[in-house]
């Protein structure tokens, strides 16, 4: 049987609703109305310049990679936290600020982007640097990107008949 996911959307919004409500005037008691006001355009304006002052840097080091036959995704995959980070600073709202920040982590980027890399595997994108990635890291000695010959890959294992 199909469940209504119109109905999980509602409950979600309802209570990410809650939470920002909430959030704000958690901030707003503590620091005042009209700082927590101002904070809400000041962490908007905070996550314009990570996106662009990270993302360059993690996506220079990630065409570097590639140049040199690298194809690994650790750097894609920050590079997908650090944007995420930075969208979810532009949203209103001080709980969406604190998931952004903790995107934004340095030791948690790659973990983050990676979960996003495995829940869009589908997509054709990832799917194509997947296979580029598990082609070329496999046997990247064996043989040469542009070699004529076939990649072999070799999968070892146990092997046992039934009765």
């Amino acid at each position: 049987m199909r469940k209504p996911a119109g109905l999980f959307i509602f409950l979600g919004l309802g209570i990410y609703g809650w939470i920002e409500f909430e959030a704000l005037i958690f901030v707003g008691n503590a620091i005042g109305g009209f700082l927590s006001f101002i904070g809400i355009f000041l962490t908007a304006f905070i996550g314009l310049f990570l996106i662009r002052k990270l993302n360059k840097r993690v996506f220079a080091a990630w065409q570097k990679d590639r140049e040199n036959n690298k194809h690994g995704l650790s750097k894609l995959a920050e590079g997908l936290s650090i944007l995420l980070g930075g969208l979810l600073l532009l949203i209103p709202g001080y709980f969406t600020d604190l998931i952004g920040l903790i995107c934004m982590l340095p030791f948690i980027r790659t973990l983050i982007g990676s979960i996003i890399i495995a829940n869009f595997a589908d997509l054709r994108i990832f799917s194509d640097l997947r296979n580029r990635h598990h082609q070329y890291s496999n046997n990247m000695n064996d043989n040469p990107p542009n070699s004529p010959e076939p990649t072999i890959i070799t999968i070892d294992g146990d092997y046992t008949e039934k009765k």
